[in-house]
């Protein structure tokens, strides 16, 4: 078995995966790809996350949550029926999230206390259990550092996509989280994450999927140029990167563990 690979943030049970989902899971395995930590959207998301069959040694990590851009689609009793599934559900996942607030889609006051009220409702889920959390947090950092604050609770998990600057990044560290880094971290740095933050405090993913420039799907196995990339940038050997990467994931999550 050859160096094992993670990627922390990816939408496995994307429908873009549905008609080549086998050929995805060899492509995994043939890359040493062997866990993912998944990122739920929606109650029917959730679903399909439970209902993947994976082949050994790929392990998954479940995260169910109700995700900011679903929450602008959802009517109040919707979103109060999903919370209802979410607490049920919570003996079926290794996470809550992706859950936060996105302001670069919510414009209106209105909206931001829609996005509030909702990450309100999920962090309250997490009160008193060892779920980590997924937070989606966009042009947001000053209301979310806050109102994760007022819960008065230690929370773990990643913060995805993060690219705010260090400061913002050592507020979510100290509250005890890690920091989930994009793949546009191979084009640019413009907060000097890789070099003024902690190694021990970042992951990496991968998003997947989406489209990139040319319109193909991009897939998890992104995370093996990214962690390249990585290695490269801090002059570090690629075994200690991918290494790293593993063992935060897998304290954080322990199905994760081989």
């Amino acid at each position: 078995m050859g160096t094992i690979w993670m990627d922390a943030h990816c939408h496995l049970s994307d429908s873009a995966f549905d008609n080549d989902r086998e050929a995805l899971y060899a492509e995994l395995l043939a890359n040493d790809i062997h866990g993912l930590v998944l990122a739920g959207t929606d109650p029917e998301d959730w679903q399909k996350q439970s209902a993947l069959t994976l082949p050994a040694p790929l392990r998954i990590a479940k995260v169910f949550g109700i995700h900011p851009w679903n929450v602008d689609d959802m009517t109040p009793t919707e979103l109060s029926r999903a919370v209802d599934q979410l607490e049920k559900s919570l003996g079926e996942c290794h996470g809550l999230g992706e859950m936060g607030l996105d302001y670069y889609r919510a414009k209106t006051t209105e909206e931001r206390a829609k996005h509030k009220l909702w990450f309100d409702r999920q962090l309250e889920l997490a009160k008193g259990r060892d779920h980590p959390l997924i937070l989606h947090i966009v042009k947001a950092h000053h209301d979310s550092i806050p109102q994760l604050k007022r819960h008065q609770k230690s929370f773990r998990g990643l913060i995805h996509s993060f690219w705010a600057h260090p400061d913002v990044a050592r507020s979510y560290i100290d509250m005890g989280f890690l920091l989930s880094i994009p793949p546009r971290i191979m084009k640019e740095d413009p907060h000097q994450i890789l070099k003024l933050l902690d190694p021990e405090s970042l992951v990496f993913e991968t998003d997947t999927p989406f489209k990139n420039a040319s319109g193909d799907i991009m897939k998890p196995v992104l995370i093996h140029p990214m962690l390249e990339y990585i290695a490269a940038a801090r002059g570090e050997a690629l075994d200690i990167a991918v290494a790293r990467q593993a063992r935060l994931l897998s304290n954080l999550f322990p199905i994760l563990k081989g």
